[in-house]
């Protein structure tokens, strides 16, 4: 866990929720820099025609799912008492609805509490990829948020599988790729517009699909080869390892052949 300087007051706002702020106050104030710039705030209500107020909602900071829930709760005893017209009580929903669909983004951009201004006059001191102040109480650190977003702005993610490769190439690295498959013979005539105009099967992904047949279909003579008729394995280049691939590849020696031979050598020896 995190230890920061004793100076670096906590806001002191509590939520709807009732958990308290974690960012840090600002200098010499009890709130953060986002509390202080959006406190609760009552909003008087008129219904038509009335010239005094008849009422008021507290809207507090559209922070988190809670305080959102709380201003539907008003909106809607607001509208069962009739102390709100139906026009204004669907905008102020309508406007509650695009606020809940933002609660994403907030948390996503939710920044840890040395990014946050505790002096907004020292604000421009700050040195361009540090935070504004240093968990140590000294000096700064570096920045995460920016430091990372940099660095995969420069660097693109490298795909982890060969099907995340294919989908991060463009339309025209397909084509061209496929275009040199069509050349080598891999790519059939007629595959690349069937796919184009007449939603065929992608010509790269049928060429994978021929590549892996054709490399079973090596694999599996030399598998043949190297067992026996009991399906044993026999040892790499043993003589009975050479006489079945001989056999396989046609090339059986004829009894006669070697007869022949025989012969020719015992004349040999006879002289």
């Amino acid at each position: 866990m995190a230890s920061y300087p004793i100076e670096i007051r906590r806001c002191r706002h509590v939520k709807t929720n009732g958990t308290q702020c974690g960012s840090p106050a600002l200098k010499g104030k009890e709130l953060c820099y986002f509390h202080e710039q959006n406190r609760p705030v009552p909003a008087e209500l008129y219904l038509d025609g009335e010239t005094y107020c008849d009422g008021q909602i507290m809207l507090p900071p559209f922070e988190d799912a809670y305080s959102i829930q709380t201003v539907i709760r008003q909106v809607v005893r607001l509208m069962l008492t009739r102390r709100i017209e139906r026009k204004d009580a669907g905008l102020l929903l309508y406007a509650l609805q695009i606020a809940s669909g933002n609660l994403k983004m907030m948390q996503a951009e939710k920044a840890k509490p040395t990014q946050v201004v505790v002096d907004p006059e020292k604000a421009g001191e700050t040195p361009l990829g540090m935070t504004p102040w240093s968990a140590s109480g000294q000096g700064h650190d570096r920045d995460e948020a920016e430091g990372g977003e940099s660095e995969a702005q420069d660097s693109p993610a490298v795909p982890t599988s060969p099907e995340e490769a294919y989908a991060a190439k463009s339309m025209d690295e397909r084509v061209a790729k496929t275009k040199n498959f069509e050349e080598k013979g891999w790519v059939r005539p007629g595959e690349f517009e069937e796919y184009l105009f007449r939603d065929g099967p992608d010509p790269l992904l049928l060429v994978k699909g021929r590549h892996l047949a054709a490399s079973e279909g090596r694999k599996r003579p030399e598998s043949a080869d190297s067992q026996t008729p009991d399906g044993q394995a026999l040892p790499s280049g043993s003589i009975q390892a050479c006489q079945a691939r001989n056999a396989t590849m046609g090339g059986r020696v004829k009894p006669a052949k070697v007869g022949t031979l025989a012969a020719s050598h015992s004349s040999q020896k006879t002289r």
